[in-house]
């Protein structure tokens, strides 16, 4: 039920972030008849962990929204030493987090006015209840603080602030504040575990994944923020994303250390800042997330996505992109047997076989190519016969056929090559 916990320092006191899964078990709890049973919950996962807290106040997190607080009053028992937590629930649940807890019936009408103060020691003195009355007053209002925050709207074409909320609905859908003022992305890893992290975390992982660390820190930044976009574009679909190229190639600082080896303090020392220097700028067109799309190495050209996707957007075009020579795989051959094409084609390919190229796309690469009376488009060719690019030549040999590529990748949105060689040549 709880799959994570932060504790946090807010004006001196620690907090503790309890973060709730969203699931039947606990949408049908009923904070006003069942509270013991979210009692135990809180105590037992703070026993079982272990969680060294010294503060007071407890923060549920739930689907990433602030659905209540707790404030816990630390009391000695007769015979341990051990200091026992008592929870008393203080509850202030927001509006919008109502819908997401399902509640049935009238149960929304209590969640909203109802604070729960449980008094089960009556041992205790006036003084003292006074101290934890202020003191749960104060955490209330200093999360409440937290949590009202102005926003900009998304202007057209620009690069506007994630950490901002928005004062509209549509706003609001984009981006999700929570009591501590971050984001979180759902990240499907390739051993099956779902993780949900932290959204400027997320992005060192994956611009530390994606993009050489030698690059030029301008070309890092702006991969960060295309990955950044890339990411609320998802969370805006409720897209859980996966570590590999299905989606972004995402890695933890554990893996990145293995990759990196002796170089990790220097290489993650520099995408850090790349990240840091861009933090919450993203691209919008029209007020919404663009497809943040981008390849390795194009082949001088960007493509345009409507020759790869069947869909058109006014900011990815073809244009010119003239450094992406300077990677050294920039052309490359790849030989295959007829009997292999034959196989991967379903058709019999032999010497005699013509390729006939029947088109070219605006970002020259092969737009469709007929072989034995039947049309393949460039890009399915391409995957088909894994080949680096849909930009290539074909030559026969008397065994086998060998196809030259140009590029790498798509070739759609930003080159990541191109990209490194405009920031070496001054481009910011």
């Amino acid at each position: 039920m709880i799959n994570n916990y932060e504790i946090k320092n807010n004006n001196g006191e620690e907090i503790l972030y309890l973060y709730f899964d969203l699931n039947n078990e606990f949408s049908k709890i009923n904070f006003k008849e069942q509270k013991k049973k979210l009692e135990n919950i809180i105590k037992d996962f703070i026993k079982e962990n272990k969680i060294a807290f010294t503060g007071t106040s407890v923060a549920i997190i739930v689907g990433g929204m602030l659905a209540g607080n707790v404030v816990l009053s630390k009391e000695q028992t007769k015979d341990s030493t051990d200091a026992q937590n008592h929870i008393v629930i203080e509850e202030k649940l927001k509006e919008d987090s109502v819908d997401e807890l399902e509640v049935e019936d009238k149960q929304e009408e209590d969640l909203k006015e109802e604070v729960i103060d449980e008094k089960e020691d009556t041992t205790v003195n006036q003084e003292k209840q006074e101290q934890v009355e202020q003191k749960k007053q104060e955490t209330i209002n200093n999360n409440t603080n937290v949590v009202q925050k102005q926003t900009e709207q998304v202007t057209n074409e620009t690069v506007s602030q994630t950490t901002n909320t928005s004062e509209n609905t549509e706003s609001q859908e984009q981006v999700q504040e929570i009591l501590d003022n971050k984001t979180y992305i759902t990240v499907r890893r390739s051993s099956g575990v779902v993780q949900d992290i932290e959204l400027e975390d997320y992005v060192l992982g994956v611009v530390g994944a994606e993009m050489p660390a030698s690059f030029h820190d301008q070309a890092l930044m702006a991969q960060a923020v295309i990955a950044r976009t890339y990411a609320l574009k998802a969370k805006s679909r409720g897209q859980v994303l996966t570590d590999n190229n299905s989606t972004q190639n995402y890695k933890s600082n554990d893996e990145l250390r293995v990759m990196w080896g002796s170089s990790f303090s220097t290489y993650y020392n520099k995408i850090k800042n790349a990240v840091v220097s861009t933090e919450g700028l993203y691209l919008t067109y029209n007020g919404d997330y663009i497809e943040a799309v981008y390849h390795s190495t194009s082949n001088g050209t960007t493509e345009n996505a409507y020759y790869v996707w069947g869909n058109s957007f006014p900011y990815l075009v073809s244009v010119e992109s003239t450094y992406d020579s300077i990677n050294p795989s920039f052309e490359m051959e790849k030989t295959i047997s007829y009997e292999e094409l034959s196989s991967k084609l379903q058709s019999e390919i032999t010497q005699e076989t013509n390729f006939n190229i029947l088109g070219k796309t605006t970002g020259n690469r092969i737009e469709n190519i007929e072989i034995n009376g039947k049309v393949y488009r460039g890009v399915d060719f391409r995957n088909i016969l894994g080949l680096r690019s849909a930009d290539f030549d074909i030559t026969k040999t008397d065994d086998s056929v060998i196809f030259k590529t140009r590029g790498y990748g798509h070739g759609v949105g930003m080159s990541q090559y191109g990209a490194n060689g405009m920031a070496r040549n001054g481009s910011s």
